[in-house]
């Protein structure tokens, strides 16, 4: 049995390249545009998606807050149009990150800041993502990355990705599997979006009928983050990320973890509590989040949050992302040289728009739609990890796609 990235395997599996992979079945690694061909100001609000480096989860494409650019600029740019079974990776910072792209986002754009894989008929492309997603193989990415302070990808490193393929038939059902994990994640995903959604709708509609703007500093209390960074670790209590800001939601897998003995220290100025608002005071100004239960977690660098009274949480959360005091940020923000920043001694003072009847009411029926993400999201949470646990074992042959079928019925 030979020798592979990923362990032995049997004599019949197919021991390439990824670059030559792709070229035997007709396809390509290619750059996507770089910023000369597509500037700033070709962006619009609605048009065709641009998939950037923030996009691109746990092998899918996060739509939240994805840019777009005209049919125009999409037909100037084809060949960097992507088909269905193509696969996304960062051009730089978490390279190891990548996304399979569904046939519903056949059209969208391989955006600047990426790189494209696509296999062509030589093999199963969504098997193929599963194989790049095998702990190994993502070391081996790591490893190879260009870069002292920030690793780069470019189409020669992953050319020479090693790969180790079965048979199709086997290809087949191990994406049948862990495929139909990856299809409820998705499911869950488009309708805790279709929650949010809802969620904005119902704010901006009540504040339609009658907005009170009000001082920050009468309805919360402010609370400012700790301004260095602690020693990393495997596991432990959560150190927040201002990039884990997104859509109104925290997303740990751009968060860290820091020691336990460490804690009590990062969390001198204050420990967040279920219902604050997080917020980023510099670079990614107007991004917020809320606390979720069941986390022990510091706030990181360039973060503060704010503790409402007198008004509910999701209301609170609502109206910073409302477009109105998004322009408030816009206006009052500090413009600095290197980075933007919200002066937050000046933050309590600044306005903030509530509806002005019954705003208790608008927080009941945000909750139920709050309640339901959050739920949605805590079943993918255990999705995600039941398919992490399966997803080496599958593809080195550690275990059999039947005794793993066992163990998906129990959970799901």
């Amino acid at each position: 049995m030979p020798e592979t990235l990923i362990g032995a395997v049997p004599d019949e599996w197919l021991i390439t390249t990824l670059g030559k992979l792709c070229a035997q079945g007709g396809g390509d690694i290619q750059t996507g545009p770089f910023g000369s061909q597509l500037h700033a100001s070709d962006y619009v609000t609605s048009g065709i998606p641009s998939v950037m480096p923030q996009n691109i989860g746990d092998n899918m494409i996060r739509e939240d807050g994805i840019a777009r650019i005209s049919q125009e600029d999409a037909n100037r740019l084809t060949r960097y149009v992507l088909r269905p079974g193509d696969i996304v990776y960062s051009r730089r910072g978490d390279v190891e990150r990548r996304a399979w792209v569904r046939s519903d986002q056949a059209g969208w754009l391989c955006g600047t800041g990426c790189l494209r894989v696509r296999l062509g008929d030589s093999t199963d492309s969504r098997f193929m993502s599963y194989y790049l997603g095998h702990p190994d193989v993502r070391a081996w990415i790591v490893q190879h990355a260009i870069g002292a302070t920030m690793p780069n990808l470019n189409t020669g490193i992953l050319s020479a990705v090693p790969v180790a393929i079965p048979p199709l038939s086997e290809q087949a059902a191990i994406v049948a599997l862990l495929g139909a994990l990856d299809d409820k994640i998705a499911v869950n995903v488009r309708t805790a979006g279709k929650s949010r959604d809802l969620m904005t709708l119902k704010y901006r509609k009540s504040v339609s009928l009658g907005a009170a703007p009000v001082r920050i500093g009468e309805i919360a209390e402010l609370f400012d983050g700790p301004h260095a960074t602690p020693n990393k670790t495997e596991s432990g209590p959560w150190f927040l990320s201002i990039s884990s800001l997104s859509n109104g939601r925290l997303l740990l897998d751009e968060s860290a973890h820091l020691a336990e003995d460490d804690f009590a220290q990062w969390t001198r100025r204050v420990t967040p509590k279920p219902g604050d608002v997080l917020f980023s005071y510099e670079t990614r100004l107007g991004h917020a989040a809320l606390m979720p239960a069941g986390i022990r977690a510091c706030l990181g660098r360039r973060m503060a949050l704010l503790r409402p009274h007198g008004i509910g949480s999701r209301t609170l959360l609502q109206a910073f992302l409302g477009p109105a005091f998004q322009e408030t940020i816009r206006q009052y923000a500090v413009h600095g040289a290197t980075v933007d920043r919200i002066p937050l001694t000046e933050f309590p003072s600044w306005r903030i728009e509530l509806p002005s009847k019954e705003p208790h009411q608008l927080e009941s029926s945000l909750a139920p739609l709050d309640d339901l993400v959050q739920q949605r999201e805590r079943e993918n949470e255990a999705l995600a990890a039941l398919r992490d646990t399966l997803l080496p074992k599958l593809i080195s042959g550690e275990i059999r796609v039947r005794d793993a079928e066992k163990v998906v019925e129990d959970v799901t």
